[in-house]
Parts: structure tokens; sequence; C-alpha cells
């Protein structure tokens, strides 16, 4: 039994929305193939590094594996197949290869897809997540389920590890539900009793806006939920025009969109804040509020997945929160998930930054109002709107809604206070990220100031060796000419300027031997030869006149009066 739990305890609890950083440090040669050495991590766990190494043919791979549907990739650098150990060629093509993960990892639907994840963090994500989710699909089906899975959907949804399957009641084998399987997440706090004591109270939630689940079940390592399926999808595979069951990558890449009527996007948007009103008041909140998880049903907006909270999920849009310290709250993380959904809604893309402070000119000044209360910089940095009142904003109360069922959501004392340490969980983790951002904010400002400081000092100190290295070496020579001509010492030519030296070699590689730097050129000729004793002191008279003409100031000079006998006295 140890063996298992030691098992169950090495299971990652990797928090997906942490965006990765990666960069190629270093090229090797192994058994004459060239390899790229990329240092990777998570933001904003910059203490946590960890190198991976992979081929030109790899990222190649990477590349043909990402090109599906209509998906806009960034240059992949062409294969060569001679000469590709020269020094030169490999640093060129390592700059390419830079580029092109930078524009890989900056696309927010390339970046979460697992075939980059599996590139760049093997040891997490090399297992078959379909696989593993099936197996725990029949096992808790086996024990008493009422379903019976009849097709997989992989990788239908933006999450890594959440699987999706169809499947049908044993009891009416005509209807259609989704079922779900996911891992437990690094915001998960509660033991396998109050799991399934808040897994049992959510499927008796009854809300218009609220589409409840069908079953869930809780096991030692993840959740098991079943609930109606829609065959028109998401909100989001609406606005894409796509059906729910293909690829996340291949749905949301596409560019047929479908534009959804302001006046609805009000409709919309003020169901989803009765919903999150109701949920607040209960003391739950959602969590994950977004496109993926609203449906239409009869002109209704709906929330789906309420149980996200339960499996500790992390909200999509963490990387983003952790920005701002003043969404500190399951409120606020609420509102301002609201807030993107919204925008998303009005101009059909996703928006890519934290904030925004200009939209689109066909924004009404209603509906802009309503954006810049949540996603301006200035809200996020004093504090968003509370889901009360956002419903008096006039952009959603003129909206009527016909639905007057009576909500209904039973929790116990227990399931509550499970719920509320739940949250005080995934609070605290998410202060701890927000303290990290502000920390590396402030060393990268110091680090700025500093480096513009040496910058601006750099070329007072260039301006200084040249007055007084370089431009001195010049006049030296025609002064020197002068005071030998002014001393009727023997003449000599001046000298040219020495030849510069030659230019340092490129940064090496392991992969080829550095040559040996060639000899210095010979001094050109400056006459007949001399003793270099003699040399030497010429050399010093020479330095001390130069110094004595050089340091010579006229302001220096004092003021004498002279006495002039010149004049013939009479």
């Amino acid at each position: 039994m140890a063996v298992f739990e030691r098992k169950k305890e090495d299971r990652i609890v990797t928090d997906d929305t942490k965006p990765l950083i990666a960069f190629i440090t270093d090229t090797r040669n192994t058994d004459g193939h060239v390899e790229y050495l990329l240092e990777v991590w998570r933001v904003p766990d910059v203490e946590t590094k960890w190198n991976v190494s992979h081929r030109y043919s790899d990222f190649a791979q990477l590349h043909a594996t990402l090109r599906v549907g209509t998906v806009a990739l960034p240059a992949l650098p062409p294969k060569k197949v001679f000469g590709n150990t020269d020094r030169d060629f490999i640093n060129e093509r390592r700059v390419a290869l830079q580029k092109y993960m930078d524009g890989i990892l900056a696309n927010s639907l390339l970046a979460a897809s697992l075939p980059v994840r599996q590139f760049l963090d093997p040891k997490n994500y090399s297992r078959n997540f379909q696989e593993e989710g099936r197996q725990n699909v029949h096992m808790v089906l086996r024990a008493g389920g009422s379903h019976e899975v009849t097709e997989a959907l992989p990788q239908c949804g933006t999450r890594v590890t959440k699987v999706y399957f169809l499947a049908h009641p044993l009891a009416d084998p005509k209807t259609q539900h989704v079922l779900w399987w996911a891992p437990f997440g690094p915001d998960k706090a509660m033991n396998l009793r109050d799991t399934h004591a808040t897994l049992t109270a959510l499927v008796q939630c009854q809300h218009p806006y609220i589409v409840p689940s069908v079953s869930s079940v809780a096991t030692e390592v993840g959740v098991c939920v079943v609930r109606p399926w829609f065959p028109q999808g998401s909100l989001r595979d609406m606005i894409h025009q796509v059906r729910p069951k293909g690829s996340a990558l291949v749905k949301y890449s596409g560019d047929k969109l479908i534009a959804v009527a302001e006046k609805k996007c009000a409709v919309f948007g003020r169901q989803i804040l009765e919903a999150l009103l109701f949920l607040h008041e209960k003391g739950l909140g959602h969590g994950h509020v977004h496109t993926g998880n609203m449906v239409l049903e009869n002109n209704v907006c709906q929330l789906l997945d309420l149980e996200n909270q339960v499996v500790g999920m992390p909200n999509q849009l963490r990387a983003r929160v952790v920005q701002h310290r003043r969404i500190n709250s399951i409120e606020a993380l609420d509102v301002y998930s609201f807030g993107h959904a919204m925008y998303e809604m009005l101009f059909q893309r996703r928006l890519e930054t934290d904030t925004c402070e200009d939209f689109p000119p066909e924004c009404s000044p209603m509906a802009r109002s309503v954006l810049e209360s949540i996603l301006s910089a200035e809200a996020c940095k004093n504090g968003l709107p509370a889901v009360a009142g956002l419903l008096t904003h006039p952009f959603f109360s003129e909206v009527p809604l016909h639905s007057y069922e009576k909500p209904t959501l039973k929790l116990p004392s227990s399931v509550k206070q499970a719920i509320a340490l739940s949250h005080q969980s995934l609070l605290t983790r998410l202060a701890a990220d927000q303290k990290k951002v502000r920390q590396q904010r402030k060393l990268s400002k110091a680090e700025a100031f500093v480096q513009q400081r040496s910058i601006k000092g750099r070329p007072k100190k260039h301006l200084h060796l040249e007055t007084n290295g370089l431009a001195s070496g010049g006049d030296s020579l025609t002064n020197s000419g002068n005071a030998e001509n002014l001393n009727n010492k023997t003449t000599t030519t001046g000298t040219p300027n020495s030849p510069l030296p030659p230019p340092p070699p490129p940064p090496t590689t392991p992969l080829t031997p550095v040559p040996p730097p060639p000899p210095p050129p010979p001094p050109p000729s400056t006459g007949p030869a001399s003793s270099p004793e003699a040399a030497a002191v010429d050399e010093k008279e020479r330095t001390a006149l130069l110094n004595a003409i050089t340091a010579f100031k006229k302001g220096l000079l004092k003021n004498v009066e002279t006495n002039d006998r010149s004049t013939p006295a009479v």
C-alpha cells in the first residue's frame, strides 16, 4: 500500500496557467548532431528552472504538429544538409530558433497546447492524459456508474489535463451527456469527505442561468462529472462557428467569426451577473468565468462547470491576475474574468493583455464604460466593481429578464466551512505569486536604472579616453616634430598611426576548435635603428616635453609690471 501512496504523491500538481519562458543558452555536438540547450521556467517562479535539449529535427517535428487548421505559426529556419555544423551557421540558426520559440510562446493558444508543453517540459507532460482519463472514468463507471462512454473527445477543451467523453445513460441510450475527468489541481484544499459533500450539493443547484451537473464522483486522484450535452457547443464555439467536438487548437485559430449584437451581449452579461450574484451570496463563487464555460439555450446564457473550483483548477487568466494586487478576492476574480468574457463577446476575439485602454471604434460609449470599469489599468489598480454594482450599470439594468424561477442551493455548514478554507488557500497562493511579481518588477526597475546610468556615463568616459589618449597621441606626433625642428635636433618624419589590432574572434562553440590568433603586424620602419636605451631616453624626453606643452595654461601666468627704459632721456 505504501508503494501506491508514494506513486499518488509523486503525481504532478503543476499550475498549467503559468506561462513558460524558454531561452536557448548553448549548443553542443553529440554524435555528429547539433543539440540546442534550452533553459525553461514558469512565470513568476524564476527560482525553479530546468534544462532541455533538442535537435533541429525536434523543432521541425513540433512545427509540423502545430501546423493544423489555420494556425498562424512563426517562420521556422530552413533545413540545411551540408555545413550544418559550421560555427557561423549554428549561431545564425540559434538566433532564428530563439525567435521561433518567442513567437510560439507569445501566442496564448499555442503556448497552452499540449505539444508545446511536452516540448519544453517533458518531465511533467510526457504522460498520455487522454488514456489516463479513460482508465479513471472506466474505474468510476465500473464501481457503480449509471452511464456508458460512447466516444472520446480528445483535446476539445483548452485544459491540458481535462479530458472529455460522450456518454449516455444506461436507462436511456438516446440521451447524450458529456462526461469529463480532471485530476486535482494545485488549488485543491478539501479532503475527500468535504469534496464528496460539496459535489453532492452542487448537483442539487437550481438556477435559471446555471447548468447543474447530472452526477459527479470524486476519487483520490480526481473528479468525474457528467453534465448535459449541448450539440451547438459553448458560446466560444458559436462565436468561432465551429462544432464542439473538434480540437481547441483547430477550432479557435480560425478567422471565420460571427458577431454578437450589442443588445444580446447586454442580455447575456446580465444573466451571467445574476448567476454570479447568486453564487457569491451563497459563499461559492465560480472562479472560471469565460465564454468556453457558457452555453446558449433558447437565447438564455448559462454557466457551466461549477465543479472546477472543487477540483482545484486555477483560473485561466491567473497569469494576468497576478499582475494586480487588488484582485484579491473570489468576487474580484470573477468580475475580472467577466470583463474578459464581455470583451470577447463584443469584439469576437480574446483580450491578449491584462488591461486595455484603447477599444475598437465600433464600441458604444455604454459598453466602453462597462469595459473601462473592469479592464482599465486604473480600475485594476484602485479596485474592481462588485457584481451588485455592475448590475446597476445602465448597460445591464435596462435589460429585462423574463425568467422568474426561484433559485435554490442548500449548503450544509460543513460544506460552507470547507469552501471558505478552499478559497482562503487559493487566495493565499495567489497573493504569494503577486508578491513575487512585485519583487521581480522592482528588481527589473533597479536593473534598468543602473543600466541607464552606466549608459549615460559611458560616453563621457569614452570622450575622456579619446581626448587624453587617442587625440593626444595624434597631437604628440605633430608637436614632437615641431619641437624637434625648433631645437635643431635630428629631423625625422612623423610616423603614421599604427594599424588597428585584428578584430576579436566570434564567440566560439564546442563544435569547432579555436584557431590560434594571427601574429601581430610588424611595426612600421622609422629610419635608422637606434639602441633600446637611447630610444627609451628620447621617449622620456619627448613625453616630458609634450606634457609640459599640453599642461601649459596661459591663465596661470602672473601679471608683471615692466619698467620701460628704452625711451631716451632728455
